[in-house]
């Protein structure tokens, strides 16, 4: 008899995270891969699946084409917002019995309240506000970088550039924030010019780490960074909140969250909540639920 493996995959800017399952429910393998947002490159994206795939296949000791199995993937990833990389992602050959794609917001959203009535804020290399409430789905940003993503850390970067160009100028105040971003570029104004210009939201996230360390330092730039994604996030929370019929519980996800929850204003403290589960389980919920009419 065919036996059902389900596997979640969350897929960001800057990394992959897979989790997978028996159809009882008992974790299998976990692993993890490289950037696999689609909007950006829906190539690149398959390459970090696969990678992390085979990680936890190794892991499980499981091989994908043994037919003593079903695999049934879920899909949470970035990008989901351009029609074209959604209809590139799912014409691409794969070796899985059932997949579903949904966006990253969508998989957490479910994972954190268990795929009750709820909602969340990602704060990673881009910022999505996310809300479920009676089924129906609700979103605030995720409309990508640099249009859009504000707090996020590929935007935390962009800023740290920019204020790091314009102490250079004189045009605002150097501190050892910009110094030391100016320092990984060996002090060559061309070099991080060059960057700059060809950098996209992978890479300007990079920049975020020296942002978060400078706050720990208490530098005046960084804490004026983190106070502004900060008041950027208030406003997606705010936003979320007139959408549906009431404002609900408030988990955060990503990397750049726990730097700047501290700095959130009260209204949205009080409707946050610790996630209970993240976005893999998430995928895992709604594969399940495709493919056995529940969770």
């Amino acid at each position: 008899m065919t036996e059902n493996i389900f596997i979640g995959i969350d897929g960001g800017g800057t990394k992959t995270k897979l989790r997978m399952e028996d159809e009882k429910g008992n974790l299998l393998a976990q692993s993890k891969g490289g950037p696999a947002n689609i909007r950006l490159s829906v190539s690149n994206s398959w390459l970090s699946i696969h990678n992390a795939v085979n990680a936890a296949l190794n892991s499980a000791n499981l091989k994908i084409d043994d037919p003593a199995y079903h695999f049934h993937v879920g899909f949470g990833l970035a990008g989901t917002e351009i029609p074209e990389a959604i209809h590139k992602f799912l014409a691409t050959p794969h070796p899985f019995k059932t997949v579903l794609l949904k966006s990253d917001a969508y998989a957490a959203c479910l994972g954190a309240h268990e795929g009750a009535d709820g909602s969340i804020i990602i704060i990673g290399t881009g910022v999505v506000g996310y809300k479920i409430e009676k089924e129906k789905s609700l979103q605030v940003g995720g409309w990508g970088f640099p249009h859009g993503d504000e707090g996020g850390g590929a935007w935390l970067g962009l800023q740290a550039i920019r204020y790091t160009l314009q102490a250079l100028d004189l045009r605002e105040e150097k501190t050892p924030l910009t110094k030391a971003i100016f320092d990984s570029f060996d002090c060559n104004l061309v070099k991080l010019v060059v960057w700059a210009n060809k950098a996209n939201s992978s890479r300007f996230a990079q920049i975020a780490p020296f942002v978060i360390e400078y706050v720990k330092k208490e530098d005046p730039l960084a804490i004026r960074l983190v106070q502004m994604a900060a008041s950027e996030i208030d406003k997606v929370a705010a936003a979320l909140a007139q959408k549906g019929s009431k404002p609900l519980p408030c988990a955060f996800f990503g990397g750049i969250s726990p730097y700047i929850e501290p700095w959130i204003g009260d209204t949205l403290r009080k409707r946050m909540v610790p996630r209970k589960h993240d976005a893999t389980k998430g995928c895992i919920y709604m594969i399940r639920k495709e493919v056995l009419g529940r969770i």
